[in-house]
């Protein structure tokens, strides 16, 4: 249940605080207030065929697939896509990209993803490149955009593109709160398979829900950035946003990272993930996860939070191949904050990461660490100052999981001050 997530959080403060009395208040909060907290993944998101009150849209071919995602009358609906291939092609309406309208849902044929399969591959740069904003740098986007209200996607084949950021992408910025569910599916090829991000400050304050079960993810091995299975971001300067994500039995292999969650120059941004029995298995590096990381020299992270809470998964063999750039490969990497080489120390500070693992087989992973853990990290090459203060990392390991070898680095270069640290729970 998701509420967990939140009350590792608590117990781990509860554990590092030696006042009676603020323990009784963890305690109250954790059985009294958090299981409101439930409510955050009742989705308005209706079963695909099991709601007769959802207009159902069937489709052949890519010209009728094209037509019915392109009607603003199909708002609300679910397109049924019949088996086939699908090749997406750069002269169709938004540069030939898939951009789900309010509510709407794809749907191939349930049973049988590998039936339906959606191919991105032709598209050309200029087809996912979109116009630039405020923010420096190029501007990537999915093949499929989602983000209008409450979008689902399941029982298909995707298979990505080189010059795309990702296969499905959350960034079309229509309702401040969107909701995403994405099951059972095989997605393959590129830079990331699903990327829930809230990016730019067109995002701030904005609220992704998403649900990401029973998939395949593999084989996004392009860097620049790294190729990520799942990925979880608020970026390019947004301030407040929220991820909430629910994600279960989804086989992440052979892709640099398999999961990554990160508020890159984001500012008082949140990520709460909660991981049921998961398989994370030969990737570069398996699980990676940044409070707060800052690329640019004239921006910061500041004050961002990650709640990470894995149950049953199998994090196994992630073997350094492929290698995943400006991280550690292996298992999994855990910071609470990182300032890149092209950034600036001491522009990365309070933020917290609270990772907890329950019953989770970590092992067989690039060593000699199975987890290894930086409350801060400065890959500023002509500094020796730190990238922040207060930047904080706590992992509870629980059941099997406190096997788990783990590499502890409170700050690299040192901090002086030691506000930069990482505590371990067994």
């Amino acid at each position: 249940m998701f509420s967990y997530a939140i009350l590792h959080q608590k117990l781990i403060i509860m554990k590092s605080t030696p006042n009676f009395t603020a323990r009784m208040f963890f305690l109250l909060f954790a059985f009294f207030v958090l299981p409101s907290c439930e409510k955050i993944f009742n989705f308005p998101l209706p079963h695909p065929g099991k709601d007769p009150k959802v207009k159902k849209v069937h489709v052949s071919t890519v010209n009728e697939l094209y037509a019915a995602i392109n009607d603003p009358s199909n708002a609300g609906s679910q397109i049924v896509l019949a088996p086939g291939t699908y090749t997406l092609a750069a002269d169709r309406p938004n540069g030939g990209r898939l951009e789900l309208q309010h509510d709407m849902k794809l749907q191939g044929q349930a049973g049988h993803p590998e039936r339906v399969i959606i191919d991105a591959s032709a598209l050309p740069a200029s087809s996912v490149f979109l116009p630039l904003t405020s923010f420096p740098g190029m501007l990537r986007t999915g093949g499929i955009r989602t983000g209008r209200g409450s979008n689902a996607i399941e029982w298909l084949t995707l298979i990505g593109n080189a010059n795309a950021l990702s296969v499905i992408d959350t960034d079309l910025n229509g309702t401040p709160t969107t909701y995403l569910k994405v099951a059972h599916c095989i997605i393959k090829d590129g830079r990331f398979g699903i990327d829930l991000r809230n990016r730019d400050e067109e995002s701030n304050g904005r609220i992704i829900e998403a649900e990401i079960t029973d998939n395949e993810l593999m084989g996004f091995v392009l860097p620049n950035p790294n190729g990520v299975g799942i990925a979880m971001q608020n970026s390019r300067n947004v301030h407040g946003a929220a991820i909430r994500a629910k994600l279960g039995k989804n086989y992440i292999h052979g892709n640099m990272i398999g999961i990554a969650a990160y508020n890159v120059v984001g500012n008082q941004c949140r990520i709460e993930v909660a991981s049921i029995s998961d398989r994370i298995e030969a990737n570069g590096l398996g699980l990676s996860l940044w409070a707060g990381l800052n690329q640019y020299p004239n921006f910061v992270a500041n004050d961002n939070a990650i709640t990470f809470a894995v149950h049953g998964a199998i994090i196994r063999n992630n073997q350094g191949t492929p290698a995943p750039v400006e991280t550690v490969p292996g298992g999994i990497a855990a910071f609470g904050g990182q300032v890149n080489p092209t950034s600036l120390p001491g522009t990365v500070n309070n933020n917290v990461l609270n990772l907890s693992l329950w019953d989770c087989q970590v092992e067989g992973n690039l060593g000699p660490y199975q987890i290894n853990a930086f409350g801060a990290r400065s890959l500023y090459t002509s500094s020796n100052n730190p990238a922040g203060t207060n930047n904080v990392v706590n992992i509870d390991l629980h059941g099997v999981s406190k096997g788990a070898s783990v590499n502890v680095v409170p700050s690299l270069p040192t901090e002086p001050a030691g506000t930069n640290k990482v505590n371990v729970y067994r």
